[in-house]
């Protein structure tokens, strides 16, 4: 009896547990560069990545961000202890990327990459990424790090890099998610989040939704995103019997508030991320009664800045498309005389480039709408804009620059307000300053 008692205890303490079958995930920013442009959304994606991952019954999610070479190689190594006999694991990984040498190249923070030669010793190999997910029953690796290259220039002639995108790879038993096809690159994206991972975050926690068609459903959001500039690329080579990380039974109730709590956070957070009446609508649509609806409603009225906005429900219907009454029917703001002058260039790359200008209103208006028409711009020259621009409320809008990596960055926000006159404004982000004089004309 003693021997079989002994037996059973030892059977018992080697038979795979219930923490062995679990979904783990490992979540990637790289955005914080230190011989090259910074990425300001990746630190941003992490964090509805994580919250998504959670919500989809990840129940070990490790966040790292702006990881040096050590410590990048540190993190795969401790991710796959944990993946080894994991039903579903996931890595996540947004930052700089590259093809050269015939190969993938993902890009820590601390690489200079003066040459080719150089990546193996300073950048990490997919193949190195993909091979800490090999011991989980299902193997997810996420890329939204398709950006241009940032570093071949430099390179020596007849270096085989490619300066656009990553390449496709083939690989057994595992999903690949590209943020976009081979060849192409993938926009950082200018709401907080890239249109990659805001699509991601959104069906990863979808209950129904097999893992096999989960790049067709993020392939359509982004399509749509970005008016079918940014094309994500699947290659799968994994089982066809359909795996779900959240199967349909298995679905928080829909009236059951605590349970909703992970798909309260991300909602807010991608109101806030994006900042305008359609994401804060949205969140107080699905909460009403959330413990953000004040903050929400607060925001809404900021941004609509009109007396019978205030008082209108908050619904998605009164707030994307107020009634015709509620509007100010005499009042027009017109915006002209633009001149943008510069002041102090730091440009491109910290090499005194010209930089690549254009206006954006909170309107969802650009100016120049055409990449091709952008203004470049040197240190004591001015863009004058000779364009009158008119809405029908207070509106603002930012001065952005086109950087290097397919992204722009802001250099400054000018609220225009309801005061009518000529107005001088300095903006000074992004290492630049410039001098914005405008005229506002209140009919």
């Amino acid at each position: 009896m003693r021997f079989w008692f002994v037996t059973l205890i030892l059977l018992f303490l080697l038979a795979p547990t219930a923490a062995e079958a679990r979904k783990v995930a490992l979540v990637i920013g790289n955005g914080d560069y230190a011989n090259t442009s910074r990425l300001a959304n990746p630190a941003n994606d992490i964090r509805i990545i994580a919250a998504s991952a959670r919500a989809a019954g990840f129940d070990d999610v490790t966040v790292a961000s702006d990881l040096a070479v050590n410590d990048f190689q540190k993190a795969m190594r401790d991710f796959r202890a944990k993946a080894d006999g994991a039903e579903v694991a996931m890595v996540y990984y947004a930052g700089h990327g590259i093809e050269a040498q015939g190969k993938n190249w993902l890009i820590p923070t601390d690489a200079q990459l003066k040459s080719d030669l150089d990546l193996p010793y300073e950048a990490i190999n997919l193949d190195r990424l993909m091979e800490s997910v090999s011991g989980a029953q299902i193997r997810m690796v996420v890329l939204d790090s398709c950006r241009n290259n940032p570093f071949g220039r430099s390179w020596r002639s007849g270096t085989r890099a490619v300066e656009n995108g990553l390449a496709g790879v083939e690989a057994d038993d595992v999903l690949v998610i590209f943020a976009a096809a081979p060849g192409q690159t993938a926009a950082d994206g200018t709401s907080g989040n890239s249109p990659f991972a805001t699509s991601l975050a959104k069906r990863l926690p979808q209950p129904d939704v097999p893992v096999q068609l989960l790049g067709g459903l993020i392939r359509d959001d982004v399509l749509a995103a970005t008016g079918g500039s940014q094309r994500p690329f699947v290659s799968a080579s994994i089982t066809g019997t359909p795996v779900y990380l959240v199967p349909r039974a298995a679905a928080p109730a829909p009236k059951a508030a605590g349970d909703r709590s992970g798909l309260e956070e991300l909602l807010w957070k991608g109101a806030t991320s994006e900042n305008s009446v359609r994401g804060f609508s949205a969140y107080l649509a699905e909460f009403p009664a959330g413990k953000y609806a004040g903050q929400a409603g607060d925001n809404i009225n900021r941004l609509l800045k009109g007396p019978a906005a205030i008082a209108a429900p908050v619904t998605m219907t009164a707030m994307t498309e107020p009634a015709a009454a509620a509007r100010p029917a005499t009042r027009k703001f017109t915006l002209s005389n633009v001149r943008v002058e510069c002041v102090k260039l730091t440009g491109r790359l910290g090499l005194g480039l010209p930089d690549q200008l254009f206006l954006r209103f909170n309107t969802g208006q650009r100016f120049p709408e055409g990449k091709s028409e952008i203004y470049s711009i040197k240190k004591g020259e001015s863009w004058v804009v000779d364009q009158s621009f008119e809405f029908d409320q207070s509106v603002s809008f930012q001065l952005r620059e086109f950087d290097d990596i397919g992204g722009s960055d802001n250099i400054g926000t000018i609220d225009l307000g309801d005061t009518p006159g000529t107005f001088t404004r300095t903006l000074d982000g992004d290492a630049s300053d410039y001098r914005v004089t405008y005229t506002l004309t209140v009919g």
